[in-house]
């Protein structure tokens, strides 16, 4: 049987809303990394229902909403600690998809949505302090004296 991602995203909301939570109050202001879910790695903010899950994994008290993928913490040097569970994003896009019509000018948009599993940077050790917090450090470029 297909999986359906929709209905499962929708029961996790409904889950939490029956708990008492009202996951969907926006922050004061939308700081991607200080309260705005985001990509521990680019700093891209999550979009879509994508915020509201990942608002809800909040509530475990992490310090900074960045997030990453297991793989990813694995190439940067970092790993996510054992027992650790993920939190499901969800990744959408059109696909523009080529029929075999006579010219070959035809399309049709089809719709994709991958899930992923992201785990926050308090879950992981040995992380970049760059990516862990968000900050990157600033380096002094030191040129020769000319003389």
């Amino acid at each position: 049987m297909k999986r359906d991602l929709y209905a499962e995203v929708s029961a996790r909301i409904i889950t939490e809303l029956e708990a008492g939570a009202a996951p969907w109050i926006k922050p004061w202001s939308a700081t991607p990394g200080a309260n705005t879910p985001c990509n521990a790695v680019t700093s891209r903010p999550y979009s879509g229902c994508n915020v509201v899950l990942l608002w809800m994994a909040q509530a475990a008290g992490y310090r900074t909403p960045r997030f990453l993928t297991f793989k990813k913490a694995l190439e940067l040097g970092g790993h996510v600690r054992t027992g650790e569970r993920g939190t499901k994003v969800y990744f959408v896009k059109q696909l523009h998809i080529g029929d075999d019509a006579e010219d070959g000018t035809a399309t049709r948009l089809v719709p994709m949505m991958r899930e992923y599993t992201v785990f926050n940077v308090d879950q992981c050790e040995g992380l970049p302090d760059s990516v862990a917090t968000g900050k990157r450090r600033a380096f002094a470029i030191l040129m020769p004296v000319m003389s």
